[in-house]
Protein backbone atom coordinates (compact mmCIF):
# COMPACT_ATOMS: atom_id res chain seq x y z
CA UNK A 1 0.00 0.00 0.00
CA UNK A 2 1.43 3.60 -0.69
CA UNK A 3 1.58 5.58 2.03
CA UNK A 4 1.36 9.44 2.28
CA UNK A 5 4.81 11.04 2.59
CA UNK A 6 6.37 13.98 1.93
CA UNK A 7 9.64 13.06 0.09
CA UNK A 8 12.26 15.73 0.42
CA UNK A 9 14.33 16.47 -2.21
CA UNK A 10 12.64 13.65 -4.71
CA UNK A 11 13.41 14.54 -8.29
CA UNK A 12 10.75 15.92 -10.89
CA UNK A 13 8.51 13.13 -11.89
CA UNK A 14 10.07 11.29 -15.65
CA UNK A 15 7.37 9.64 -16.40
CA UNK A 16 3.48 8.71 -16.36
CA UNK A 17 3.88 6.10 -13.44
CA UNK A 18 5.90 8.20 -11.68
CA UNK A 19 3.63 11.67 -11.35
CA UNK A 20 0.48 9.06 -10.98
CA UNK A 21 2.20 7.36 -7.82
CA UNK A 22 2.51 11.21 -6.77
CA UNK A 23 -0.40 12.03 -7.44
CA UNK A 24 -2.64 8.94 -5.53
CA UNK A 25 -0.23 9.76 -2.12
CA UNK A 26 -1.60 13.49 -2.27
CA UNK A 27 -4.85 11.74 -3.00
CA UNK A 28 -5.04 9.34 -0.35
CA UNK A 29 -3.65 12.02 2.02
CA UNK A 30 -5.84 15.09 1.03
CA UNK A 31 -8.94 13.98 -0.60
CA UNK A 32 -9.92 14.66 -4.13
CA UNK A 33 -11.26 17.74 -3.78
CA UNK A 34 -8.81 19.42 -1.75
CA UNK A 35 -5.58 17.94 -3.61
CA UNK A 36 -5.81 20.78 -6.41
CA UNK A 37 -3.33 20.23 -9.93
CA UNK A 38 -1.08 22.62 -8.52
CA UNK A 39 -0.20 20.23 -5.36
CA UNK A 40 0.50 17.75 -7.86
CA UNK A 41 2.79 19.54 -10.24
CA UNK A 42 4.38 20.82 -7.23
CA UNK A 43 4.79 17.93 -5.63
CA UNK A 44 5.77 16.14 -9.20
CA UNK A 45 8.24 18.90 -9.95
CA UNK A 46 6.22 19.31 -13.18
CA UNK A 47 4.83 21.80 -15.05
CA UNK A 48 1.68 22.31 -16.57
CA UNK A 49 2.55 21.23 -19.94
CA UNK A 50 3.84 17.68 -18.91
CA UNK A 51 0.34 17.30 -16.42
CA UNK A 52 -1.77 17.86 -19.25
CA UNK A 53 0.09 15.61 -21.23
CA UNK A 54 -0.27 12.50 -19.24
CA UNK A 55 -3.96 12.81 -17.76
CA UNK A 56 -5.45 16.27 -19.69
CA UNK A 57 -6.99 16.86 -15.83
CA UNK A 58 -7.47 15.81 -12.54
CA UNK A 59 -10.31 14.00 -13.25
CA UNK A 60 -8.26 12.15 -15.88
CA UNK A 61 -5.76 10.91 -13.21
CA UNK A 62 -8.64 9.31 -11.42
CA UNK A 63 -10.54 7.90 -14.10
CA UNK A 64 -8.27 7.47 -17.33
CA UNK A 65 -7.08 4.09 -15.97
CA UNK A 66 -10.00 3.18 -14.94
CA UNK A 67 -11.90 3.34 -17.91
CA UNK A 68 -8.89 1.32 -19.76
CA UNK A 69 -9.85 -1.65 -17.43
CA UNK A 70 -13.31 -1.64 -18.80
CA UNK A 71 -12.15 -1.73 -22.19
CA UNK A 72 -9.57 -4.36 -21.20
CA UNK A 73 -12.99 -6.39 -19.95
CA UNK A 74 -14.50 -5.51 -22.77
CA UNK A 75 -11.61 -7.05 -25.21
CA UNK A 76 -11.46 -10.19 -22.91
CA UNK A 77 -15.20 -10.83 -23.21
CA UNK A 78 -14.85 -10.53 -26.72
CA UNK A 79 -11.95 -12.88 -27.28
CA UNK A 80 -13.62 -15.26 -24.85
CA UNK A 81 -13.11 -18.55 -26.38
CA UNK A 82 -16.34 -21.47 -26.30
CA UNK A 83 -16.38 -22.20 -22.83
CA UNK A 84 -19.80 -22.08 -20.29
CA UNK A 85 -20.35 -18.34 -20.13
CA UNK A 86 -19.85 -17.40 -16.51
CA UNK A 87 -16.57 -19.52 -17.04
CA UNK A 88 -15.62 -16.71 -19.90
CA UNK A 89 -16.59 -14.05 -17.69
CA UNK A 90 -14.46 -15.05 -14.65
CA UNK A 91 -11.35 -15.46 -16.57
CA UNK A 92 -11.84 -12.16 -17.99
CA UNK A 93 -12.50 -10.20 -15.28
CA UNK A 94 -8.97 -12.33 -13.97
CA UNK A 95 -7.04 -11.22 -17.14
CA UNK A 96 -8.41 -7.47 -17.19
CA UNK A 97 -7.34 -7.24 -13.45
CA UNK A 98 -4.14 -8.65 -14.43
CA UNK A 99 -3.26 -6.45 -16.71
CA UNK A 100 -4.11 -3.24 -15.14
CA UNK A 101 -2.10 -4.47 -12.13
CA UNK A 102 0.71 -4.68 -15.03
CA UNK A 103 -0.15 -1.76 -16.54
CA UNK A 104 0.04 0.63 -13.31
CA UNK A 105 1.51 -1.70 -10.73
CA UNK A 106 2.51 0.96 -8.14
CA UNK A 107 -1.19 2.55 -8.02
CA UNK A 108 -3.41 0.37 -9.27
CA UNK A 109 -4.99 -0.35 -5.81
CA UNK A 110 -3.98 2.99 -4.27
CA UNK A 111 -6.64 4.35 -7.12
CA UNK A 112 -9.60 1.58 -5.85
CA UNK A 113 -8.66 2.96 -2.29
CA UNK A 114 -9.50 6.65 -3.63
CA UNK A 115 -12.61 5.86 -5.05
CA UNK A 116 -14.03 3.51 -2.74
CA UNK A 117 -13.25 5.73 0.39
CA UNK A 118 -13.39 9.70 -1.31
CA UNK A 119 -17.18 11.23 -0.16
CA UNK A 120 -16.78 13.35 -3.47
CA UNK A 121 -16.39 10.40 -5.89
CA UNK A 122 -19.53 8.68 -4.37
CA UNK A 123 -21.35 9.39 -7.54
CA UNK A 124 -19.07 8.94 -10.26
CA UNK A 125 -17.60 6.00 -8.92
CA UNK A 126 -21.14 4.39 -8.84
CA UNK A 127 -21.52 5.13 -12.71
CA UNK A 128 -18.32 4.04 -13.33
CA UNK A 129 -19.41 0.37 -11.71
CA UNK A 130 -22.28 0.52 -13.49
CA UNK A 131 -20.78 0.33 -16.55
CA UNK A 132 -18.61 -2.09 -15.35
CA UNK A 133 -21.12 -4.04 -14.37
CA UNK A 134 -23.32 -4.01 -17.55
CA UNK A 135 -20.04 -4.64 -20.02
CA UNK A 136 -20.89 -8.25 -17.88
CA UNK A 137 -24.38 -8.00 -18.35
CA UNK A 138 -24.44 -7.43 -21.65
CA UNK A 139 -21.98 -10.35 -22.47
CA UNK A 140 -23.79 -12.89 -20.58
CA UNK A 141 -27.17 -11.34 -22.65
CA UNK A 142 -25.61 -12.73 -25.44
CA UNK A 143 -24.94 -15.70 -24.55
CA UNK A 144 -28.09 -16.41 -23.58
CA UNK A 145 -30.50 -14.28 -26.52
CA UNK A 146 -32.07 -12.55 -23.45
CA UNK A 147 -32.07 -8.56 -23.18
CA UNK A 148 -29.23 -6.75 -20.93
CA UNK A 149 -31.62 -5.48 -19.17
CA UNK A 150 -33.42 -8.46 -17.97
CA UNK A 151 -33.75 -9.56 -14.64
CA UNK A 152 -30.75 -12.86 -14.92
CA UNK A 153 -28.20 -10.40 -17.25
CA UNK A 154 -28.62 -7.60 -15.16
CA UNK A 155 -28.41 -9.76 -11.78
CA UNK A 156 -25.01 -11.12 -13.20
CA UNK A 157 -23.42 -7.70 -13.67
CA UNK A 158 -24.25 -6.87 -10.56
CA UNK A 159 -23.37 -9.66 -8.27
CA UNK A 160 -20.27 -10.07 -10.38
CA UNK A 161 -19.45 -6.57 -9.82
CA UNK A 162 -19.78 -6.69 -6.18
CA UNK A 163 -18.18 -9.84 -5.25
CA UNK A 164 -15.22 -7.97 -7.35
CA UNK A 165 -15.20 -5.15 -5.59
CA UNK A 166 -15.49 -7.32 -2.14
CA UNK A 167 -11.98 -8.57 -3.34
CA UNK A 168 -10.55 -5.53 -4.18
CA UNK A 169 -11.44 -4.40 -0.53
CA UNK A 170 -9.92 -7.21 0.75
CA UNK A 171 -6.93 -6.75 -1.12
CA UNK A 172 -6.78 -2.97 -0.69
CA UNK A 173 -7.04 -3.37 3.41
CA UNK A 174 -3.87 -5.52 3.82
CA UNK A 175 -0.24 -3.91 2.62
CA UNK A 176 1.47 -6.90 1.02
CA UNK A 177 1.66 -8.12 -2.18
CA UNK A 178 -1.63 -9.50 -4.35
CA UNK A 179 -1.41 -12.72 -5.62
CA UNK A 180 -4.28 -11.82 -8.83
CA UNK A 181 -5.13 -15.53 -9.38
CA UNK A 182 -7.05 -15.73 -5.44
CA UNK A 183 -9.40 -13.75 -7.49
CA UNK A 184 -10.67 -17.15 -9.59
CA UNK A 185 -10.84 -18.75 -6.69
CA UNK A 186 -12.76 -16.28 -5.28
CA UNK A 187 -15.34 -15.41 -7.42
CA UNK A 188 -15.81 -19.25 -8.45
CA UNK A 189 -18.88 -19.58 -6.24
CA UNK A 190 -20.59 -16.81 -7.72
CA UNK A 191 -20.15 -17.25 -11.42
CA UNK A 192 -20.81 -20.83 -10.84
CA UNK A 193 -24.15 -20.20 -8.92
CA UNK A 194 -25.24 -18.11 -12.08
CA UNK A 195 -24.07 -21.18 -14.68
CA UNK A 196 -26.35 -22.87 -13.04
CA UNK A 197 -28.93 -20.50 -13.77
CA UNK A 198 -28.26 -19.34 -16.91
CA UNK A 199 -28.61 -23.35 -17.75
CA UNK A 200 -31.64 -23.68 -16.75
CA UNK A 201 -32.57 -20.69 -18.60
CA UNK A 202 -31.44 -22.28 -22.06
CA UNK A 203 -33.04 -25.29 -21.35
CA UNK A 204 -36.24 -23.37 -20.54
Amino acid sequence: MTTSRTRRGRPPASTREALEEIAFELLLRDGYEATTLQAIMTAGGVGRSTLFRYFGSKAGIVWGEFDRAVERLRSALRDADDTPAMTAVRAAVVQSTRLSQEAAPDTWLDRFRVLDQDAALVAETAAHWRVWAETVSRYAAERTGLDASAPVPAAIGGAVQAAYVAVLRRWAAVDEAVDIDELDGALRPVTDAFQAVLDGETRG
